[in-house]
């Protein structure tokens, strides 16, 4: 991919080329952009629900769909029904954000102890590709790569930061593909304004 992938919860602003590396979160539209690291991980909104609802109702992308980001730990996800939501709307690939890999401490291994773990998700997402989606791991640390590639996964997406440089070698090593990921949404570019040149007078 030429772009980080990036969430986005519209995307009418997004140019076709950059389209393809957007992952698509309409559930976030009632919420500030600088909130949606936060709040994706909060029992304020149906994540899954939102994209499936969204994607029912619109026509099929023609060209460059986005990724659909999906809560891979979500217990209520029938994956062979939300991959048929996809496949119509000519969707690919699929991404499992938000995650629980954003817990840390007890939160996290409060989660673990129920079946909320990265794990979790990459079993959903080889369950997505066998439904003949193209799955993409988002794997936020060293343990989660590692956990990704046993799976069998290849498609890796790594966040923006000082460990990019070490986990995208690892993954490289291991015969992986390496993608960015910035939490960052897409913001269109502001076009700079034209110059205007004084119209030469013709003399008569």
């Amino acid at each position: 991919m030429p772009f980080p992938v990036r969430p986005a919860a519209d995307l009418a602003a997004i140019p076709l080329a950059q389209r393809a590396s957007t992952a698509f979160l309409p559930g976030l539209r009632p919420f500030a952009a600088s909130s949606w690291p936060l709040v994706a991980q909060l029992p304020v909104l149906d994540v899954n629900g939102a994209l499936l609802a969204d994607l029912a109702a619109r026509e099929p992308f023609v060209e460059h769909p986005p990724i659909a980001a999906i809560f891979a730990c979500d217990p209520f996800l029938r994956v062979a029904d939300a991959a048929a939501v996809l496949r119509g709307a000519r969707i690919s690939q699929v991404l499992n954000w938000p995650s629980v890999q954003a817990h840390e401490g007890e939160a996290a291994a409060a989660l673990a102890a129920v079946g909320y773990r990265a794990e979790a998700e990459f079993r959903t997402l080889l369950a997505f590709a066998a439904q003949g989606l193209q799955p993409l791991a988002f794997a936020a640390t060293r343990g989660a790569v590692d956990a990704a590639l046993t799976a069998g996964l290849r498609r890796l997406v790594l966040p923006v930061g000082e460990d990019w440089a070490a986990l995208a070698s690892h993954v490289a090593v291991e015969g992986g593909e390496a993608i960015a990921w910035s939490d960052a949404p897409f913001t269109p570019a502001v076009a700079p304004p034209q110059s205007s040149r004084p119209r030469r007078r013709i003399r008569l």
